[in-house]
């Protein structure tokens, strides 16, 4: 009887039920950096993350964050909770899809993260085939660069995301994820119509390295595609406007502003006033790929949107 009684409360001291809400908290202040951002990542206000958190404390008898000037970080006791709660996360994932594999019917929200030009490209006509095929499944898009598409999709933010790398820069993809490539792109040069290079077939960029260029932003894939594409000749490409919309790189070049690298996915009918001239040594040419969690591998909305994916390949142009 003595045994019993220290056993028992030995569980009632040692052992609790972890809040699943609590833990995707703590997860998100460590992926986030601070309270305030995690919060919006999970669209909570910052004194429930807080709550949540202390909550956690409170469990475990351990301080979870340490301040360090404005912002925080985990202790070691909530590093390796996020640690551990991540893989569970992941598992409890699973499970739920497993659970819910036979269902028929596909409600709930889906969410996709694709680029600008994907966006226009494949994620449009692939809503309009969702729409009919599954009804009731509300999907919901945001446009952001690859980069911050494989962090999305990795820390659960988004349930696919749309990315693309250049041929000879490769993207990051972390082991977590799995990768399936939807289509093979490529870009061109735009010059205005009276360009001494319009009527040419190709040009390389030893062609054009005298020419003034309307980019994306520094950071962004398709800008440090262009510095690579001199690089490989051992020049830099005169970088003068910096743009994230490609049809404002084409109404640029229009006006004989600038030339400019675009992509031939999802681009905007051309002014006649602009000639798309292919580029040679090297041929840019990136991969589009869809990227999900491996632990909703047999999530029914994702088998459904990726089966539609595939059957709408053929017709991204």
């Amino acid at each position: 009887m003595k045994h019993q009684r220290w056993f028992l409360n030995t569980t009632a001291y040692c052992c609790f039920m972890i809040d699943l809400g609590a833990l995707r908290s703590l997860i998100a202040v460590r992926d986030h950096g601070s309270i305030v951002s995690a919060a919006a990542a999970l669209d909570f206000t910052p004194s429930a993350v807080s709550q949540q958190i202390k909550k956690l404390e409170r469990q475990s008898r351990s301080p979870m964050l340490e301040r360090v000037g404005r912002s925080v970080i985990l202790t070691e006791r909530g590093r390796l909770l996020a640690e551990r709660g991540s893989l569970l996360l992941a598992d409890l994932e699973q499970v739920e899809n497993l659970a819910v594999g036979g269902a028929e019917e596909l409600r709930g929200t889906f969410r996709i993260a694709s680029f600008s030009t994907a966006s226009r490209g494949i994620v449009a006509p692939l809503l309009a085939r969702l729409r009919n095929t599954a009804p009731d499944l509300d999907v919901t898009v945001l446009e952001v660069d690859p980069r911050e598409a494989v962090t999305l999709v990795e820390r659960g933010g988004t349930d696919l995301s749309i990315v693309h790398d250049w041929s000879t820069m490769p993207l990051e993809v972390p082991t977590t994820l799995e990768q399936h490539e939807v289509h093979v792109d490529r870009a061109d040069v735009l010059l205005p119509w009276d360009h001494r290079l319009s009527l040419r077939d190709s040009v390389t960029p030893m062609d054009l390295v005298d020419e003034r260029w309307v980019t994306t932003p520094a950071g962004t894939i398709c800008h440090d595609w262009l510095v690579h594409m001199f690089a490989m000749h051992g020049v830099r490409p005169d970088m003068r406007y910096f743009d994230g919309s490609y049809s404002t790189h084409a109404a640029m070049v229009e006006h004989g502003v600038a030339i400019a690298l675009v992509p031939r996915l999802g681009r905007e009918t051309l002014s006649p006033r602009v000639r798309a001239v292919p580029v040679v040594d090297p041929s840019p040419t990136r991969r589009v790929s869809s990227l999900w969690r491996a632990s909703s591998r047999e999530n029914p909305a994702r088998l459904h949107v990726h089966r539609e994916l595939e059957d709408l390949f053929p017709q991204v142009p």
